[in-house]
């Protein structure tokens, strides 16, 4: 998909010509400026220059941001820094096999990412000595710094937004899911799913799933589900991946989530991103502060969703441009 057709381009576009703001665009749509009455000002990717340069590069950073929610006591998934061998020198000691093994052998599986990145890319769970050393080699090829969890079994993830201390949004990241019948495989199951959503006049949960996307093993791929049984197609919660937004009644559980984001704000000072939280065994935790606010996927959800991250966006644009910048 070019970037001119994406969900996000076309948002910023509609806004600026709403409201009156001359758009100039560079690097494929990847930099906007934006001029209105004298005043000026960026959006580089997805970040908005409400945030300063140091809280974007702390977001980014999923080790120090962990450090820093622990330090301030705001529940989360502790992440363990890990560098590639040719920048372990900047860490102050050799080597780093003995303790991944020794973390593997604690949790009895771990979760491996790049520490900078989103979107769920290499982002590798690791039950065996194998699968781990795999999972290094593979992220150490691309990035220079890895972090490392403790592996949840995770129900339900969330995602909320945060503009200047008000909760704009907050929705649950619904995972591709099929349900057994008794006499398909996982594999036919996916197939027939597929085929439903490629029929004119289905409705769109099924359009909404018809390139579902999986990592069950081949064992379970064909494995016969029993009546009823439900089957969570990827373990990742990522939009990105095929997981669907199903926004979050008013009720205790919001208003948890928005305690735990309001605290992200005051603490770590990020005035406009999105807070991803895990419901745990352990309650509650903050996954990751993503200062990039990215709702390319939860737009094209539907028109409703569409115009929800359009107000969020026009809200912030009109921040940035009303601002004196010193």
């Amino acid at each position: 998909m070019q970037n001119a057709e994406t969900n996000f381009v076309k948002i910023i576009r509609e806004v600026c010509r709403e409201e009156e703001i001359e758009l100039r665009s560079y690097s494929a749509d990847w930099i906007f400026r934006l001029d209105k009455n004298g005043r000026h000002d960026v959006i580089l990717g997805y970040q908005f220059g409400l945030n300063s340069a140091s809280v974007n590069m702390l977001c980014q950073d999923k080790c120090a941001a962990s450090e820093l929610m622990t330090e301030f006591g705001i529940p989360n998934i502790e992440h363990v820094l890990f560098a590639s061998p040719e920048n372990q020198k900047f860490m102050g000691f050799p080597g780093f096999w003995r303790d991944l093994l020794n973390m593997l052998d604690r949790y009895k599986t771990v979760v491996c990412k790049p520490n900078l990145g989103t979107g769920g890319e290499n982002v590798i769970k690791c039950s065996t000595d194998y699968e781990l050393e795999a999972a290094v080699h593979r992220i150490f090829l691309k990035s220079d710094y890895m972090a490392v969890s403790r592996y949840y079994e995770i129900e339900n993830e969330y995602r909320a937004v945060i503009l200047d201390g008000e909760i704009r949004l907050v929705y649950r990241k619904r995972r591709p899911q099929i349900f057994g019948d008794g006499v398909h495989t996982v594999a036919g199951l996916m197939l027939r799913y597929k085929d439903r959503g490629n029929e004119e006049g289905t409705d769109r949960e099924i359009h909404g799933y018809a390139d579902l996307e999986t990592d069950l093993s081949q064992k379970e791929l064909s494995r016969v589900p029993a009546e009823g049984e439900r089957v969570i197609l990827n373990w990742r919660h990522n939009l990105g991946q095929g997981a669907r937004a199903d926004l979050l009644e008013n009720g205790p559980l919001k208003d948890q989530i928005s305690e735990i984001v309001r605290r992200v704000y005051e603490e770590i000072g990020v005035r406009f991103a999105s807070v991803d939280i895990v419901e745990t065994e352990e309650g509650l935790k903050v996954l990751e502060i993503n200062s990039g606010v990215m709702m390319e996927n939860f737009a094209g959800q539907d028109a409703h969703s569409y115009e929800t991250a359009k107000a969020i966006y026009r809200d912030a644009i009109r921040k940035m441009m009303s601002e004196v910048r010193i």
